[in-house]
């Protein structure tokens, strides 16, 4: 906005002294009435001085406006990124609804309009246009040029021969972008299995809820991102593997920025202590479990390198299986791993085939989603830890950052931009050995309107 100011500045004035030079070499050339020929060149020169702050004033005061009008529209369209898919609409909206409100002062009728409003989404490392609300994570706000008119122009005109300009237009352009925090995560990254294979397979996509995912695999098994086993340093404290375990363990409060710094190496012993406090295993102390330790049956083709299953297990063998003394509710058959334990432990969720809300405190029901209401808690014998376990109900959830590992060129120990992009998984099974893999089941991407864990802010970027 200073720059604005300057240029405007710059362009007033420099009309002023053009007509003030002309007038000096047009006394040089000429000495006859000096007299009358100084009082006229003072009155001009008075008369120059007092237009001339007029017009900066309102060159000055109409782009201030502009731009904070500008301002104004791209912060409330940045607002509305919340990853849904009508965010655009809403922030196209916002916009406009910011634009008709903002104060036009200036002596130029008529309220400002937008000229073009666009969004970018967060790909990796240059954001590119979209219209797809879910992707959208900055905007770009262009207001419609307005023309000034000089008053200092006749007068210039006068005293000089040569082109005066009467009109300056101006013009205003806002960028602003989200930036997210997210808390009560532990140091854990997965690589987008979609980047270079099947954009189905997007972690991100609300879709694949239900789907079972090789979060880490096991030493010798490969690495599931170049150099490094997708674990993080945590956002405070060293990269220690002691200090890895304990933020695995213990979700002791670390919230990370949209920049996370990768932890290489295997860290395998302190890794697997650290995901089976949570399942009342492992050495650290206290475990502090969740209240349902019980393991859920793996995709029917989640072998070998597979990272991303089908989805397809079977919750009616597993309820006969630990349950044997009770019927097979009937809308269980085909929930998921996340909605059986949820189910178990007696909480009310929303659910949408496979996508589930949960906790429904505070949140209106969404459209297609299902109110589930067990009659009371029924944890399997297998399931009760013999360990004093959490009070927190989604103590087997995970928040996992998802990282483009490739366009990142993710590799060994480097800083690297989330862009808020984390998703909930949910641990199906202990980790059996220091050879075995973390497995879990994807429970969907991590949106502020539904966690408190998510802090959104939003700011200018230009």
């Amino acid at each position: 906005m200073t720059n604005g100011h300057n240029n405007s500045w710059h362009k007033v004035s420099s009309l002023f002294w053009a007509g003030i030079r002309v007038a000096i070499l047009g006394f040089a050339r000429d000495q006859r009435g000096a007299t009358a020929i100084y009082v006229a060149f003072a009155g001009t020169l008075a008369l120059s001085g007092g237009v001339l702050a007029l017009d900066i004033g309102r060159v000055v005061v109409l782009r201030s406006q502009m731009q904070n009008a500008a301002d104004a529209a791209a912060l409330s369209a940045a607002a509305q990124l919340d990853g849904q898919t009508d965010a655009v609409t809403r922030g196209t909206a916002a916009a406009s609804s910011a634009i008709s409100n903002s104060t036009n002062l200036s002596d130029i009728s008529g309220a400002f309009t937008v000229q073009s409003i666009t969004f970018y989404d967060g790909t990796d490392p240059t954001p590119v246009l979209t219209a797809v609300g879910s992707e959208a994570v900055s905007v770009r706000v262009i207001l419609a040029p307005r023309t000034i008119g000089i008053f200092l122009a006749p007068v210039l005109k006068t005293i000089s021969s040569g082109g005066i300009a009467e009109q300056f237009t101006l013009e205003a352009t806002a960028r602003a972008a989200i930036s997210i925090i997210t808390c009560a995560a532990p140091p854990y990254m997965a690589c987008n299995p979609s980047e270079g294979g099947d954009p189905a397979d997007d972690l991100l996509d609300a879709d694949n809820a239900g789907r079972q995912l090789l979060t880490r695999a096991g030493p010798g098994g490969g690495s599931l991102a170049p150099g490094n086993f997708g674990l993080l340093c945590p956002s405070s404290g060293n990269c220690g593997a002691s200090n890895v375990g304990n933020a695995l363990a213990n979700d002791p409060g670390l919230c990370y920025t949209s920049e996370v710094t990768t932890s290489p190496g295997v860290q395998t012993q302190q890794s697997r202590n650290g995901i089976n406090a949570r399942m009342d295993a492992g050495n650290k102390n206290p475990k502090n479990p969740a209240k349902n330790i019980v393991s859920y049956g793996r995709d029917s083709d989640m072998s070998g390198s597979t990272i991303i299953g089908n989805g397809d297990w079977d919750p009616v063998s597993y309820w006969t299986t630990n349950h044997p003394s009770e019927g097979q509710p009937s809308d269980l058959a085909d929930y998921t791993r996340y909605q059986v334990y949820l189910y178990e432990l007696g909480e009310t969720f929303y659910r949408n085939e496979n996508k589930t809300i949960y906790p429904t405190t505070d949140i209106s029901l969404p459209s297609g989603y299902g109110t589930v209401t067990p009659a009371a808690a029924s944890i399997p014998a297998s399931g009760v830890p013999s360990s004093s376990p959490s009070s927190d109900l989604k103590r087997r959830v995970l928040k996992i950052a998802v990282l483009n590992c490739t366009a990142l060129g993710v590799q060994g120990s480097g800083t690297y931009p989330t862009f808020g992009r984390y998703v909930e998984v949910f641990l199906t099974e202990e980790v059996a050995s220091t050879q075995a893999a973390t497995y879990t089941e994807i429970i969907g991407p991590l949106l502020q309107q539904y966690s408190d864990d998510v802090h959104v802010n939003v700011q200018l970027s230009e």
